[in-house]
């Protein structure tokens, strides 16, 4: 879309602001005097005071406006290249909601005010981190019309996100993991033992196969996980190769014997592959509740795996490599629990 400019009359020495309206020329006078101050002015809201002089003069124009409903199905329709058939599915179901909200609506008459009430309802009910995803489907929307020249400014733009609130990170400590373990029996036991030793995510546990493990070289390819199902690449489609921990090389060890012969590492009670993760979260919490300990589920796990790497001093690098996190920022606030110190040692300090 043109961009607005600032220009003064040659002969009376006023601000015109000059943009392109449906492909011709446009100038519109402010009526006031050019000077310093107020050229400086105009050149910091020149998109927005073009448009105030325009709808004034014209009225506001809908023949170049679509219903957001229409507009933004097809752009969710037309990305979905960009993503996969899960995250393609979430975001239909994002926009099936804001469109209780802005579907009737047309694009232009979307303003800021608009925005803000969208989210102050939307924050009644979910999490500032939910409605911060939300606001970047709307995003996306409002800066595709921008370039179809539907609208000339993002409504979105001029209200703050929410403030994510930060809670400590859960995690199960030595005590907790030792009394699941002497809980659990049979397949869970092994799967609850690994998933503590490997920090492997939910899907990767599940989609784990045996030709995958090399005992040799005590390596795991971690280069698929289950979704719904269906077997896809680890998150971000990225596959790695990570240590084996002699801790869950043991859980493996003793899994071979029940699940050997078949390709999958880990079974479902009826002797087939998990279609998702969910009945293991309900068994492990299932426990949690009867030994009386905070009650958690895989990604709990998870988050203990690597606090424990944490703890004991390992190299970052090494530690985001085996979590499958691009940069220590995610894993320190989502996956760091409290890191304890020899208070000993403390005492040295001079």
């Amino acid at each position: 879309m043109a961009k607005v400019r600032v220009i003064t009359h040659p002969k009376s020495n006023s601000v015109l602001l000059e943009n392109i309206v449906n492909g011709k020329p446009m100038r519109l006078s402010t009526g006031k005097k050019a000077n310093a101050r107020t050229l400086v002015w105009y050149n910091k809201h020149k998109e927005e005071e073009f448009w105030k002089l325009y709808y004034d003069k014209f009225g506001e124009d809908t023949s170049n406006s679509v219903p957001f409903r229409d507009y933004a199905k097809m752009i969710v329709d037309i990305t979905k290249g960009n993503r996969n058939q899960f995250s393609q599915r979430t975001e239909v179901g994002k926009l099936k909601r804001l469109n209780e909200f802005f579907g009737d609506m047309m694009l232009s008459s979307i303003k800021p005010t608009f925005i803000q009430q969208w989210q102050s309802m939307m924050l009644e009910s979910l999490s500032p981190k939910t409605v911060i995803e939300y606001r970047s489907t709307l995003n996306v929307i409002f800066e595709f019309a921008i370039d179809d020249e539907l609208i000339s400014k993002n409504p979105i733009k001029r209200i703050k996100p929410p403030k994510k609130i930060r809670k400590e990170v859960e995690i199960f400590d030595n005590k907790d993991r030792d009394l699941l373990l002497e809980n659990s029996t049979g397949q869970l036991h092994n799967l609850i033992k690994f998933a503590f030793f490997s920090g492997l995510r939910a899907g990767e546990i599940t989609g784990l196969k045996w030709e995958h493990i090399d005992f040799e070289t005590k390596k795991i390819r971690v280069c698929n996980r289950m979704r719904c199902g269906t077997e896809a690449l680890p998150k971000g489609y990225k596959i790695r190769v990570i240590d084996l921990l002699p801790q869950a090389e043991d859980s493996l060890l003793s899994q071979r014997e029940k699940t050997g012969l078949h390709s999958y590492v880990f079974l479902s009670r009826n002797g087939v592959k998990y279609n998702n993760e969910c009945c293991i979260t309900q068994s492990i919490k299932a426990i949690c509740e009867k030994i009386n300990i905070k009650v958690g589920g895989l990604q709990m796990i998870r988050k203990s795996h690597n606090t424990m790497l944490k703890r004991f001093g390992f190299p970052i690098d090494w530690i985001l490599h085996q979590m499958g996190h691009e940069n220590d920022e995610v894993n320190r606030n989502h996956y760091t629990g409290l890191i304890e110190v020899d208070r000993e040692k403390l005492k040295a300090i001079v």
